[in-house]
């Protein structure tokens, strides 16, 4: 049977913020148990504390946790991602981010494991790098969109919740692409992607969802919640 390929996207908070713990447990229940997971902090450059969390949060869960550091060849990463159930990508910069998954030598070898149904999860940058367009701050010229992966087809704000400015550029952003579809994710909320479409959400803090917006021909926005992801 085709396996199911999940992207796992956390609009802000969780295990390298060292809060929502509830967002862990549940992306423990998408993996197999005892699974192998793996850590990418490229978009923060590798920071020592992310790391040591993301390692202190998942040891006793897991059959082994690593992460691979910036740099590591394109051998090292195809070696590394072989057996990996699930691989999480910290946030950080989402443009120096997608430049580094997009490199010609590192993108085949990612996209390999993702079809294999290597789970690909991450807060922020590391979450919706995989959207075709991102609402982001990282060229340092305010909030716009910005090219994504393309894993998922539409686009994608994350800090819905704590960023008050973001909920008005991402709706200018929708106006000006006629037709089109986003989706909003507040933080300590993670959205699920599977097989490349959004199908609900799951959310560790009151109050607090994931928002699927839509443009109509006139550029129109209707924002509606994303229903609750239901795992088996």
């Amino acid at each position: 049977m085709p396996t199911d390929k999940i992207i796992l996207t956390f609009g802000g908070g969780g295990v390298t913020h060292g809060c929502d713990p509830e967002l862990e447990d549940f992306s423990l229940r998408i993996v197999p148990p005892r699974p192998n997971l793996g850590y990418i902090g490229w978009a923060n450059e590798d920071d020592a504390l992310r790391i040591t969390r993301f390692y202190d949060r998942f040891a006793d869960h897991a059959r082994e946790v690593s992460h691979l550091p910036m740099g590591a060849p394109p051998k090292a990463l195809n070696d590394w991602l072989a057996d990996k159930d699930m691989v999480y990508f910290g946030g950080g910069r989402s443009n120096a981010l997608i430049a580094a998954l997009s490199d010609d030598a590192t993108w085949p070898v990612l996209r390999a494991a993702y079809d294999r149904g290597c789970v690909l999860a991450g807060v922020s940058a590391g979450g919706v790098c995989w959207y075709d367009w991102i609402l982001s701050d990282s060229g340092g010229q305010g909030y716009r969109p910005i090219v994504g992966l393309s894993l998922v087809k539409s686009g994608v704000c994350p800090h819905f919740s704590s960023e008050a400015a973001r909920q008005p550029a991402f709706q200018q952003a929708m106006t000006e692409r006629p037709d089109a579809r986003g989706y909003a994710v507040d933080d300590g909320v993670c959205l699920v992607a599977v097989n490349g479409v959004p199908r609900g959400h799951f959310s560790a803090r009151a109050g607090h969802a994931a928002y699927a917006l839509r443009s109509d021909a006139d550029g129109r926005i209707s924002q509606s919640v994303v229903p609750r992801f239901q795992t088996a």
